[in-house]
């Protein structure tokens, strides 16, 4: 956003001109004066006669580029280097959104509408905010200035209202995933990303219709009147800041309940080094039940005394003898495959847009705070290099966005990797397969289960049973014990 206008600290040319035995030196700038040291040819000081007096830049003439040769080619590789990878990351976030189906959902069309901000932000927005750093001034004309302002703060404050509204979003899902679920539909969300836009083309569009200051030369800048300045900076910035601030705290600490609970709530589950034991079929079930399929007698057993105890026995069906010696266990088989939880994904969502919400704050309240200074302190000089560098680390924000959901959103970060490889073709079945291994493990299938490693250990206990210790290259290997038939 271009709301604050910066004064160069440009060390004034000095004119000589000698005028037989008059001297006259000008020197000339922002804060010029005229000074005269000269003597008359009959010896007469004229110095009294002459006042300081302040001179202002030729309106019509072009301020000089503040930057050697050198310097300018630096400055321009890295906002060029910049403006490419904010347009290539939105662009892949689009794209993404596209061809995966499992991004298709309706919380997803806000982060598109965010994307689509940063886009165009990217491709309208830092370019014309290049030239003009690189000149040290607007080369471009008046239309294109007005043009330039408006479209960079529509597009500025939608990335910005974007992830305030991604933030409620979250927060209804996390405090009321029920009712929210069923509300959660594309028309509605398609609803908020309309009012997104709305909300910031009322703040964009009312220097278009006169609530400006006067054009300067060489000059570009969205609005110097202090009304405007107020309105846009609280509208834009201000206000969607405390709202994301307010929903966030709420949504963590909502989250903490929910896994404190979660802790409190789970059961012993299997792990590396626990016992299986496999039961001769029997026909007295004691206190278990018998399933159509088999039965888990007394499920897990999480303590007690006796020598059961840490141990499972399944109870299969009675089966004929030629059938029940074709039935094929793994040790997989025997593990309950649970599902990942929806709000497990809920809250990595959350962390993503914790990094994010800290980017926004980072890159834009630097700016905004100068832009306040700068409105309520009309006296106060504020260097070009810094009113630059806060300008460009707002800019900035376009590319962190992506960047962060490719980093910290697997559900973005593998599609991003497929399509920078040219990969696109069959990215639907390749989604599909590595949620499933990430839910419920690597698929093994039954003929190499039934094959024991090279390192396993078979040998019968004192109970006539088959002892199978699976070897896994450590000590603490599975055992898995049989009735011995």
């Amino acid at each position: 956003m271009t709301s604050v206008s910066a004064s160069a600290a440009v060390t004034p040319p000095v004119l000589y001109t000698p005028m037989n035995s008059t001297d006259v030196y000008i020197p000339y700038g922002i804060n010029g004066s005229l000074y005269v040291n000269t003597t008359s040819p009959n010896g007469t000081d004229l110095f009294g006669n002459i006042t300081n007096t302040a001179l202002a830049p030729p309106e019509d003439e072009q301020p000089p580029i503040p930057y050697q040769q050198w310097e300018q080619i630096i400055v321009a590789v890295i906002l060029g280097a910049l403006i490419i990878c904010t347009i290539i990351g939105n662009c892949l976030v689009c794209i993404s959104v596209a061809i995966v189906k499992r991004l298709q959902s309706p919380s997803n069309l806000l982060i598109v509408s965010l994307a689509v901000a940063d886009l165009f932000v990217g491709m309208t927005v830092m370019p014309f905010a290049a030239v003009r750093q690189l000149y040290g001034s607007w080369i471009l004309g008046t239309i294109v200035c007005d043009i330039w302002t408006t479209t960079d703060v529509l597009l500025c404050t939608s990335s910005i209202l974007n992830l305030c509204a991604i933030s409620v979003d979250r927060y209804f899902v996390i405090t009321r995933p029920f009712q929210y679920a069923m509300k959660r539909t594309p028309k509605r969300m398609g609803l908020m990303v309309f009012i997104v836009w709305t909300v910031s083309a009322v703040v964009s569009i009312p220097p278009v219709f006169g609530w400006k200051s006067p054009h300067k030369p060489y000059d570009c800048i969205i609005s110097d009147d202090i009304g405007y300045q107020i309105y846009a900076t609280l509208c834009a910035f201000y206000l969607p800041l405390i709202v994301m601030i307010c929903v966030y705290f709420k949504i963590w600490r909502v989250s903490s309940k929910i896994a404190k609970a979660e802790a409190k709530s789970k059961i012993g589950s299997f792990d590396k080094g626990a016992e299986f034991q496999l039961g001769r079929p029997s026909h007295d079930s004691g206190d278990s039940s018998v399933m159509p399929n088999g039965c888990l007698r007394d499920g897990v057993t999480n303590g007690g005394g006796g020598d059961d105890d840490g141990s499972i026995e399944i109870l299969p069906k009675k089966l004929e003898p030629e059938k029940s010696s074709r039935r094929r266990f793994t040790i997989r088989s025997l593990i309950p495959r649970q599902p990942k939880l929806s709000n497990t994904k809920e809250r990595k969502a959350t962390k993503t847009l914790g990094i994010i919400m800290g980017c926004f704050t980072l890159c834009w309240l630097p700016f905004f705070i100068l832009v306040l200074v700068s409105t309520f302190c009309r006296e106060c000089q504020v260097p070009m290099e810094l009113a630059s560098v806060l300008n460009w680390l707002g800019y900035a924000n376009s590319f962190l966005n992506p960047v962060t959901y490719a980093r910290f959103n697997r559900e973005f970060r593998t599609p991003f990797k497929e399509i920078l490889l040219l990969r696109c073709r069959g990215i639907n079945t390749r989604m599909r397969s590595e949620s499933y291994v990430e839910q419920y493990g690597p698929v093994v299938s039954h003929r190499d289960s039934l094959r024991p490693p090279t390192d396993s250990v078979v040998r019968y206990n004192s109970q006539g049973q088959t002892v199978v210790a699976l070897g896994n290259g450590s000590a603490n290997g599975s055992r898995h014990t049989e009735s011995k038939i």
